[in-house]
């Protein structure tokens, strides 16, 4: 591996979105922040099952919110 600096033309500019927790982006937000980690040098596996894990929370939230409301109704 190599463990030299990255070329200094190649690294993009940091983007706010890419310091911020996944769960305060949308889901666009996210997958552009994953993809920019992954190539500047992250670990694709780990960007991968924060996105998938921030994103099952989001629709358990979904289901349980659907369910509380229904239940309330009857």
């Amino acid at each position: 591996m190599d463990s030299a600096p990255q070329d200094p033309a190649r690294v993009s500019p940091r983007d706010p979105e890419d310091d911020m927790p996944l769960a305060e982006l949308d889901a666009r937000a996210r997958a552009d922040a994953a993809l920019r980690r992954i190539r500047n040098g992250a670990d694709p596996a780990r960007e991968a099952f924060d996105l998938a894990n921030t994103m099952n929370d989001e629709a358990v939230g979904r289901l349980r919110g659907a369910v509380l409301r229904w239940f309330r109704r009857g």
